[in-house]
């Protein structure tokens, strides 16, 4: 059973799929086993995912899909789940005095799709993965975007991809 995510943790996983890429994981039409299709055959002819298994695709497949075309947030397998959500907890936790200054001044700019603190979880992600947008891009007011930014920042970049089991790891 899934935990229930914060504001904060859901809008954090949904923006590390659209802004995250990866093949997809699925059944190889060559050989029939379950894996990551990253390859495409020899022949120039078709385009159609196989696996890297012997006799398989052969080409790496290049630009990836956004992970959100093919997964979902219950892909997510369950360390990196249960990782999403302490670092997400650790930084709502240590920043939740400039969190709060930022939000009641009325200038934390966030849209139909999540209030301040989705906008914090999605700014969280693509300022420590440098994504060219966060804290920092003018949506957060001052000094309070700096310091989140330096903040995000400490918990250093992470890649989140598929693994042979088909699960989103970190």
């Amino acid at each position: 059973m899934k935990p229930s995510l914060d504001e904060f943790t859901a809008a954090y996983i949904r923006t590390s799929l659209w802004s995250s890429i990866g093949p997809r994981f699925g059944t190889c039409p060559c050989c029939g086993r379950k894996a990551i299709l990253d390859r495409f055959p020899e022949e120039e002819f078709t385009e159609e995912a196989m696996c890297s298994a012997e006799g398989c695709g052969v080409r790496e497949i290049q630009n990836d899909d956004p992970l959100d075309a093919n997964y979902s947030p219950d892909d997510i397998a369950p360390a990196t789940l249960a990782r999403i959500i302490a670092e997400c907890a650790k930084f709502q936790a240590d920043n939740a005095a400039t969190l709060a200054a930022a939000i009641e001044t009325g200038e934390v700019k966030y849209g139909p799709d999540f209030g301040p603190m989705g906008r914090a979880g999605h700014d969280f992600w693509l300022t420590r993965c440098g994504h060219g947008a966060g804290f920092w891009d003018g949506d957060w007011p001052e000094p309070y975007g700096d310091q989140l930014t330096e903040s995000a920042k400490a918990f250093g970049n992470v890649d989140l991809g598929p693994a042979d089991d088909g699960k989103l790891y970190f």
